[in-house]
């Protein structure tokens, strides 16, 4: 098969707006599909393109109706995939939330109140900080997605704007720990319970979450960005 008749695979691909790490995997099974029909089939490329084409047309179709919160349509293929990796995202989640929240959280049970305010306020800042300084300290690769913005280049780099969307919101909550959270959470978790420290315990849950989610997403976006960084060279920059 040569360079040309690969570029045709290519750009049908890409008219279907897979995210371009799924494309290069689609890619190679159809390179493969394609030639394994010439040969046991003694037919030209065209229509080995074809019948793999129709073999594909189901999962590389668009929904004929559909609510979405891009504006590019995506496959059914695409969302299958996307329904699988969120799923499997989120259960890592919340098992690493719970896993790093018992340790945080259970400190109340080793130190005095004034111990542990210090130890759980280091804990959270540290969280707070992760998912940024993942972001700054590989900032050129974060950017490739800005960079190529008229493609998706991985899944996973729909979810780097979360980082920012939720730093606001915890940066606030961390400023005031010692003076206002700390003091209702400590009493919520020495089982004096109240709408406050209800409302404490679940906002320093929710910031513990929003940190491992970036960071899953972070470790699997420059991972998959790796993959893709060779495949740069056929795509054209945003103007």
């Amino acid at each position: 098969m040569n360079e040309f008749q690969i570029r045709q695979i290519r750009n049908y691909l890409l008219s279907k707006n897979l995210p371009i790490d799924l494309l290069i995997e689609v890619e190679d099974h159809f390179v493969m599909q394609i030639g394994e029909i010439m040969k046991n089939e003694h037919i030209d490329f065209d229509t080995a393109f074809y019948q793999v084409k129709v073999l594909w047309e189901e999962e590389l179709s668009f929904p004929k109706y559909k609510i979405q919160f891009n504006l590019n349509d995506v496959t059914h293929f695409v969302r299958k995939i996307n329904r699988n990796i969120l799923r499997e995202t989120l259960k890592k989640t919340f098992l690493y939330s719970v896993i790093i929240g018992a340790f945080v959280f259970g400190g109340v049970l080793f130190f005095n109140e004034n111990t542990f305010k210090h130890f759980s306020f280091i804990a959270f800042l540290a969280i707070f900080l992760a998912p940024l300084l993942g972001y700054i300290l590989k900032w050129k690769d974060f950017q490739l997605a800005k960079k190529y913005d008229r493609y998706v280049l991985t899944y996973y780099q729909n979810f780097i704007l979360i980082v920012a969307g939720g730093s606001g919101a915890f940066s606030s909550m961390i400023y005031q720990y010692k003076a206002q959270t700390f003091p209702v959470l400590y009493q919520f978790l020495t089982g004096i319970f109240t709408p406050e420290g209800i409302f404490s315990f679940f906002g320093c849950f929710m910031l513990i979450v929003w940190s491992v989610f970036n960071v899953i997403c972070q470790l699997k976006y420059l991972g998959q960005i790796n993959k893709v960084k060779p495949y740069l060279y056929y795509l054209k920059e945003s103007s």
